[in-house]
């Protein structure tokens, strides 16, 4: 199994969760948290990413496994998708935009240096707790802070997409249309 091409399939588009690696003779499983296509963080065992992208290197892959939806709990500043392509010797099939840029109908028309306001974000929240209940509040303060965000505070662009990606993943799956086309207005 090639692990360029399993690459190739989950780091492209907008594609959300977890990418599970599982190497030949190694007793840990990898894990890539994905969001909007972009890799943020990785681990194997108990590594960080850096040790995790070094371990890595020169690894058979025996099985891999893709959860569809699962949240990134930690997230790196920039993307990994290039070191991860490197380091398994392939290229993408197209270059995928930055995070920041990603065309959504919530951030297409925000420049990328731009900041959202702590109104829009405290709106955002107000829509994604209509529809999943009070536990709304308790799970949007956990994405926050998992971001490092704090309430009333404005975020760049590349954060709001991650916090939206986040948020989006946690509303039933029936509901995340209406959730999406909510925001948009």
């Amino acid at each position: 199994m090639d692990l360029g091409e399993v690459l190739k399939t989950y780091l492209n588009g907008t594609q959300q969760g977890q990418l599970v690696l599982k190497f030949v003779d190694e007793n840990h499983l990898g894990k890539i948290s994905i969001v909007a296509g972009q890799a943020v963080y990785l681990t194997l065992g108990t590594l960080g990413p850096d040790e995790t992208l070094r371990t890595m290197a020169g690894k058979d892959l025996e099985w891999h496994n893709f959860i569809e939806g699962m949240p990134a709990r930690k997230q790196l500043d920039h993307p990994l998708n290039e070191q991860l392509f490197n380091l398994a010797g392939a290229t993408p099939l197209a270059q995928p935009a930055p995070a920041s840029l990603k065309a959504t109908s919530l951030t297409k028309d925000i420049p990328p240096e731009d900041k959202i306001e702590s109104s829009r974000i405290q709106q955002v929240i107000d829509q994604f707790i209509d529809l999943v209940g009070p536990l709304g509040t308790i799970i949007a303060e956990k994405i926050c802070a998992d971001l490092s965000c704090h309430k009333g505070a404005s975020m760049n662009t590349m954060t709001y997409s991650r916090f939206i990606a986040a948020l989006t993943a946690e509303v039933p799956e029936n509901e995340r249309q209406t959730f999406i086309d909510a925001m948009a207005d």
